[in-house]
């Protein structure tokens, strides 16, 4: 029988891997990064899935260290295009 938080975890990546798909067709650069976050954060759900599945907490720690560091780059994203004229 297969563990549920395993199956959550295949679920998310393909969620995640749908969300990868919408990130090559974006018309601009603020869809494709909105597409890159939704991409980031359920990876980092199904992470946490596997995390809990495998009891392991290493992966757990690199589903924090994706999660920060994605969203320091938003963060700094942001910020970048904030100064050019529209």
């Amino acid at each position: 029988m297969i563990d549920t938080w395993l199956f959550a975890a295949v679920c998310m990546v393909v969620l995640a891997f749908c969300a990868v798909l919408r990130i090559l067709p974006g018309p601009t650069r603020l869809d494709q990064m909105i597409a890159l976050n939704a991409a980031i954060t359920i990876a980092c759900s199904g992470l946490l899935c596997l995390a809990i599945a495998l009891g392991n907490l290493f992966v757990l720690d690199i589903a924090m260290i994706l999660a920060i560091a994605f969203f320091v780059g938003t963060i700094w994203f942001t910020g970048r295009d904030q100064g050019e004229p529209q």
